[in-house]
C-alpha cells in the first residue's frame, strides 16, 4: 500500500462503510458575517476537489480540478478573499511511497493559484492567521516526524518549525490559529501499550506561535481531532471517539482552557453485525463566522437505506439541527465571502 493510500485511510471517516473513505478535517473560523461555505467533494471523475456554495448550498462552484485528488482541507482567509488548500498536483509519481504534497492558496473564484511549500515532502492542512499574513500547516519535511510549521501566506519567506514530536507520537496535524492569534490548536496521535497490545490515542493541544506554552486540553482516550475555534476564541469544537474500541465519531466542544468538555451530537453509534449492521456518526465540525451555528457532517448507514452523508448545522449547544445537503460534501469551512448570485 502506498504512502498516499495510507494517509487517506488515516484521515478517513473511521467507519468505512460501503467502500466510502472520507478525509477528516476542519479549519479555523474568524469573526464576521456568515458567507460562503468551502468543502471537499468528488468531481465527475471521482476525485476530491474544492467547492464553494452559499450557506443554503445554492450557487455551488467547483474551484480545483486535475488528475488525482487535487484539493484537500479548504480554509477561508479571514477576509474571505482567498482559500488555502492542500494538493498532490506537484507529486511526480503518485503511485510510489514518497508522498509529495504542498500547501497552496487561491482566490475565492479559483484563480491565482500559488504554491507555498517546496515539494520535498508531505506539507498540507494549511490554515490562516487572523491577520492573513501567515499560514500554519503540518509537514514531515526535515525529519523528526510530522509536526507543525508556519510560513508567510504570500510565500515571501522560509517556514519556521513550531512543534517537536515525542517518541510515542505518530504525528501532529490540523493546526488552527485562535481568532486573537495568541494560540494554535492542533491534534496529535500517539501509540501506547494497552492490555491487549498497542493502542492509538489522540488529543488536542494548544501552543503559542513561538512554540512555547504547550498544553494538552483533551483526554488522550477520546481520540480528539478536527478542532476549530469559536469566533470569540472561548471554545473549541472537534470530533472525538467516545470509546477506545469504537471508530464512530461524535462532535464535542470544550473551553479553550480544557474545561467543560461536552458532547453535542447524540445517537452516534454502530449496532448489529452482517445484514443487521447500522451506524450513524458526526464529524468535521466548524463554526459559522457569527458564532450562532456549527456546521458538520452527518453520516448514516442501514441495510434498508444504504449509506447517506450530508452537511448539517446546529446551535452551539447541539440543538436546532438543520440538514443542508445529502451528498458527499465534507471538510466544510464557513467563511465571510459574499454569497454567489
Amino acid at each position: 500500500m502506498s504512502t498516499h493510500v495510507r494517509r487517506a485511510l488515516a484521515l478517513a471517516c473511521l467507519c468505512l462503510v460501503v467502500g466510502a473513505s472520507l478525509p477528516a478535517a476542519t479549519t479555523a473560523t474568524f469573526p464576521g458575517p456568515n458567507g460562503r461555505i468551502a468543502f471537499m467533494r468528488f468531481d465527475a471523475n471521482g476525485e476530491f476537489q474544492v467547492w464553494v456554495a452559499n450557506p443554503d448550498m445554492t450557487g455551488q462552484v467547483q474551484l480545483t480540478s486535475g488528475p488525482g485528488s487535487d484539493g484537500w482541507f479548504p480554509a477561508w482567509s479571514p477576509d474571505g478573499s482567498r482559500i488555502a488548500f492542500s494538493s498532490h498536483r506537484s507529486d511526480p509519481d503518485p503511485a510510489d511511497d514518497v508522498e509529495i504534497s504542498d500547501a497552496y492558496t487561491m482566490r475565492a473564484d479559483g484563480t491565482d493559484v500559488r504554491k507555498l511549500t517546496d515539494s520535498h515532502a508531505f506539507s498540507g492542512n494549511p490554515s490562516w492567521s487572523p491577520d492573513g499574513r501567515w499560514l500554519v500547516y503540518s509537514t514531515d519535511r526535515g525529519g523528526g516526524g510530522q509536526h507543525i510549521e508556519i510560513i508567510p501566506s504570500d510565500g515571501s519567506g522560509p517556514s519556521r518549525r513550531i512543534t517537536s514530536n515525542p517518541a510515542a507520537s505518530l504525528g501532529q496535524e490540523l493546526a488552527r490559529f485562535s481568532p486573537n492569534g495568541k494560540r494554535i490548536v492542533f491534534n496529535e496521535v500517539r501509540v501506547v501499550d494497552g492490555p491487549d497490545g498497542p493502542v492509538e490515542q489522540g488529543a488536542l493541544f494548544t501552543v503559542a506561535p513561538d512554540g512555547s506554552k504547550l498544553r494538552r486540553i483533551t483526554p488522550w482516550e477520546i481520540y480528539a481531532a478536527d478542532a476549530d475555534w469559536s469566533p470569540d476564541g472561548t471554545r473549541i469544537v472537534f470530533s472525538a471517539r467516545l470509546a477506545e474500541d469504537d471508530f464512530i465519531q461524535s462532535v464535542m466542544v470544550v473551553d479553550a482552557d480544557g474545561q467543560h468538555l461536552r458532547q453535542l451530537t447524540r445517537g452516534d453509534q454502530a449496532r448489529g453485525e452482517g445484514a443487521e449492521f447500522r451506524y450513524q456518526e458526526s464529524f468535521n465540525p466548524a463554526w459559522s463566522p457569527d458564532g450562532s451555528r456549527v456546521i458538520f457532517v452527518r453520516a448514516t448507514f442501514t441495510e434498508a437505506d444504504g449509506f447517506a452523508m450530508g452537511l448539517q448545522t446546529m446551535k452551539p449547544n447541539g440543538s436546532g439541527r438543520v440538514a443542508l445537503s445529502i451528498g458527499e460534501e465534507h471538510q466544510p469551512d464557513w467563511g465571510s465571502a459574499p454569497a454567489i448570485p
